[in-house]
């Protein structure tokens, strides 16, 4: 299942928002507007999903706990819940550092409680902290796996620093297992060495130009796609705990000699994450990537718009956060082209008014032709106004 909709309130400069979510959904808007708080959010639940299942267990096993014969098994089970109740947000771990609680609190507010509510069909979760300790408390007649499934396994997150050229990358055994490459794709080449004869979950993925559905070969075909003729190959050292990872090019009927990403462009290396992370995603999984068209020329932010739009077609459900327009228009065009349904793409406008702290945000459309149904001032109009400047 999938999330249709995200409800958060008083968390930093999100007062209020409740958005609805499609299989692509991209979120923009100008820097400092609010984009990033909204993936802040559904990374706390991320961070904190034992404390949110312990909580909901133990809130189940007591509506349904009566007197026990045996005094000493009850009382341990009352402590045990009890202590669920004290249980709080953890604002700085493995997938979001967020510093202190006045760093996330909505300045405008005074003793209300900041919110988080899931709802995937017609299920709703709602996680509530309170303002001044953080103690969580949930609202939901289910338990925590009847939402929160996809954060479990079926999750994964490419934030905005991801890695860069390097001669050797780390391994993580338990990441692999896990069907993970890291939150800044560290562990990709461990990944892709790991798994590069591996079919892909979606057959849809595989590129026009693939003899085969394995995972190497679709990657190295799709990079292609922004340097052409380009070519992977990864290799572990157990003894260093470490994996290579090279590039080479075909060029007609040769093929050159192997360079360590040192040697080739810096965006080739920075977006294989992201290539990587949706050609290894199945129907149901949630991926959160930011920005992925940095340092890409914009043919290749178009290429991995219509990559997205690929696998959101197939039932992935994709929350994308850019600045580009190219990327946008990606959207659009797989729209055109129908490789993405209208109904299966979403765009937020994030954005805040003058002189005011709290986040609007606008809901903006894309029709079967492509076609966006509104431009607010700021969105993606910068390349007019800068026209108009030239010809006037």
């Amino acid at each position: 299942m999938k999330i249709n909709h995200i409800e958060i309130k008083n968390f930093k400069s999100l007062k209020h928002i409740n958005l609805e979510l499609s299989n692509l959904t991209v979120i923009t808007g100008v820097n400092s507007s609010g984009k990033s708080s909204f993936i802040q959010a559904l990374l706390l639940l991320k961070q904190n999903q034992e404390s949110l299942k312990a909580i909901s267990n133990f809130k189940m096993i007591e509506s349904s706990m009566q007197e026990h014969k045996n005094e000493d098994m009850y009382k341990s089970m009352r402590k045990l819940i009890d202590e669920s109740k004290k249980l709080s947000l953890n604002l700085n771990g493995p997938y979001t550092e967020l510093g202190r609680t006045t760093d996330i609190l909505n300045q405008e507010i005074y003793d209300e409680d900041i919110t988080i509510t899931l709802v995937m069909k017609d299920i709703s979760y709602k996680v509530a902290c309170d303002s001044k300790d953080l103690i969580i408390n949930i609202d939901s007649k289910v338990p925590i796996e009847s939402i929160m499934n996809i954060f479990l396994e079926d999750f994964q997150y490419i934030n905005t620093g991801r890695i860069q050229p390097s001669i050797t990358y780390p391994l993580s055994e338990v990441d692999i297992k896990k069907n993970l490459i890291g939150h800044k794709g560290e562990y990709t080449a461990h990944y892709l060495a790991e798994n590069r004869r591996k079919n892909l979950n979606i057959k849809g993925l595989k590129h026009p130009r693939s003899i085969t559905n394995q995972l190497l070969e679709n990657v190295s075909l799709w990079l292609g796609e922004i340097s052409s003729g380009i070519d992977i190959s990864t290799k572990i050292y157990n003894e260093l705990q470490k994996v290579n990872l090279t590039y080479s090019y075909v060029y007609g009927e040769n093929k050159s000699n192997e360079f360590t990403p040192l040697n080739v462009g810096f965006g080739i290396t920075y977006v294989l994450p992201v290539i990587v992370a949706i050609l290894k995603s199945k129907p149901n999984d949630l991926l959160i990537i930011e920005n992925p068209e940095s340092h890409l020329h914009p043919a290749g932010q178009s290429k991995i718009a219509e990559l997205c739009s690929i696998a959101s077609s197939n039932g992935v459900q994709i929350i994308i956060e850019t600045h580009s327009d190219h990327f946008l228009n990606g959207v659009r065009v797989a729209t055109k082209k129908e490789i993405l349904k209208p109904k299966d793409s979403q765009v937020y406008f994030f954005k805040k008014e003058k002189n005011a702290l709290e986040t609007t945000v606008d809901k903006i459309n894309i029709d079967k032709n492509g076609k966006i149904d509104k431009w607010p001032i700021g969105f993606f109009d910068e390349w007019d106004n800068q026209l108009d400047k030239l010809l006037w």
